[in-house]
């Protein structure tokens, strides 16, 4: 998406709109997305549209794209991105310790939210594998006890059994009930 940036002499924004949009047959390689990616940005760049990002889901060769060329852990030898002449700077704190990221980025990118959320309850939901927060794990035993518990009311939560079956891998519904502020309330992890 595109969001311009309002004028110094007009007081209206632009509505944003959707600057490209593509489908693939999934033989698409980590390197044919870094190419295309680039083409666009330098296409781009050539009419005076400047992009600071890219968003996808979390297919796995799109995963690996982002990371080689923000340099998340080495970067892509063929992209050296970071001595473009439209880099920026990220102004990293000292005690961020878990900041990976090269402080050079020619481009930030995003994953999509809806997927990034189903996966974070489809692994909640799991039956063999532990979610972890903080140094704290929860489970979908503690989903049990919430909904089972007559202490809690379902118009607080509005939690149901259907919420936390792990059959439908992509109810976004029932994450939006399970990341709620009033389920976090009743919760003791």
């Amino acid at each position: 998406m595109i969001q311009p940036v309002q004028s110094t002499d007009n007081s209206s924004i632009p509505s944003p709109y959707l600057l490209s949009a593509y489908g693939t047959d999934n033989t698409a390689t980590a390197n044919d997305i870094l190419q295309r990616w680039w083409y666009i940005f330098n296409q781009s760049l050539q009419r005076n549209i400047r992009i600071i990002g890219f968003s996808t889901d979390t297919d796995p060769k799109y995963l690996r794209a982002m990371r080689l060329m923000s340099g998340f852990l080495g970067a892509h030898p063929h992209f050296q991105v970071h001595q473009h002449p439209q880099t920026f700077q990220i102004k990293i704190r000292s005690h961020w310790s878990w900041f990976y990221l090269c402080e050079q980025q020619l481009l930030l990118f995003f994953q999509d939210s809806t997927h990034l959320v189903t996966k974070w309850r489809n692994r909640l939901l799991s039956t063999t594998a532990e979610l972890c927060l903080g140094n704290q794990s929860i489970s979908i035993n503690h989903l049990h006890d919430i909904i089972e518990n007559d202490t809690y009311s379902k118009l607080d939560d509005g939690l149901t059994k259907s919420d936390i079956n792990p059959k439908d891998r992509q109810n976004f519904s029932s994450c939006l009930k399970l990341t709620s502020n009033d389920l976090m309330i009743y919760s003791t992890f």
